[in-house]
C-alpha cells in the first residue's frame, strides 16, 4: 500500500516537515497525508517519534477551520494508540482539543471529542483532562444537534466517569439532568 510505503520509504519527515510549511496548503497536504497514514498501527508510533505531534497540536490552534480538523483527525488517529495517548497530553495537546469542543463546526466538535475519548481511556489522563476543563464543553455536546457529535460526548464523558474522582464534578458540570 503507498500509506505503508510513505513510512517505509522514510518519506515521514518530509511530511512533518510540510506541517511546518508557512502555506496553508502544504499544511492541509501534509495534514492529510499524516491522518491517511496514521490508521495503521505501525505508523501511529513512527509518525510520533518523526516529530509530527507538535505541528499537529499548533494546527489544532489555527485559525483556518480546515487545518483545525485535519489536525485534529490526524491526532484522533495517533490517539488509539497506547503511548501516543500520554504524549499527546505531554506535548500539550489537551487545551487546544478542548478548545475545538466549542468549535462552531461539527466535523472539527466530533474529531476534538474522539480525540479525548481515545486519550480518556488512561487513568492519567482522566484527571487530567477534567483539571483542564474538559468536562463542561464536553456535556455541552450532548445538546449537539449532530448524533455523531453526541456519541462521542457521551463516550469521552463514560470513560471520564470511571475515575470516582470525576463523578462528582462530572455533576457539578451539568451530566445530569
Amino acid at each position: 500500500k503507498n500509506k505503508d510505503r510513505i513510512v517505509s520509504e522514510g518519506g515521514l519527515p518530509y511530511i512533518v516537515g510540510l506541517l511546518r510549511s508557512p502555506d496553508k496548503t502544504m499544511q492541509e497536504h501534509g495534514a492529510v497525508v499524516i491522518r491517511n497514514v496514521s490508521v495503521n498501527d505501525q505508523n501511529e508510533v513512527k509518525i510520533v517519534e518523526d516529530g509530527a505531534l507538535p505541528p499537529l497540536i499548533d494546527l489544532l490552534r489555527s485559525s483556518d477551520a480546515k487545518l483545525q480538523e485535519l489536525a485534529a483527525g490526524a491526532i484522533r488517529n495517533l490517539s488509539v494508540n497506547a503511548n501516543n495517548k500520554i504524549i499527546i497530553v505531554q506535548e500539550g495537546g489537551l487545551p487546544p482539543l478542548i478548545a475545538l469542543l466549542s468549535s462552531a463546526d461539527e466535523k472539527i466538535q466530533e474529531q476534538a471529542a474522539v480525540s479525548l475519548r481515545n486519550l480518556s481511556v488512561n487513568p492519567q489522563n482522566e484527571l487530567q483532562i477534567v483539571q483542564e476543563g474538559g468536562l463542561r464543553p464536553l456535556v455541552g455536546l450532548l445538546r449537539s444537534p449532530n448524533e455523531k457529535v453526541q456519541r462521542q460526548a457521551v463516550g469521552a464523558l463514560a470513560n471520564l466517569s470511571v475515575n470516582p474522582k470525576n463523578k462528582v464534578k462530572l455533576v457539578q458540570a451539568g451530566g445530569l439532568p
